[in-house]
């Protein structure tokens, strides 16, 4: 389907837990000390990416 690049750590590693592998991960060009971390963009990852998201925002 494509990529989706998640910028916040905690919430690649709830994926990750999830179910969901890291496709690969690369330095964030703005702040050379951060990573983004690359995930397929699926169906079923935007879904969890949805609840995660609803959760953190509570």
């Amino acid at each position: 389907m494509g990529l989706k690049n998640i910028y916040k750590k905690s919430l690649a590693m709830a994926l990750v837990r999830a179910g969901h592998d890291i496709q690969h991960t690369m330095t964030n060009r703005n702040n050379k000390k951060y990573q983004i971390f690359v995930f397929e963009h699926t169906d079923e990852l935007i879904k969890d990416l949805l609840e995660l998201t609803k959760r953190e925002v509570k």
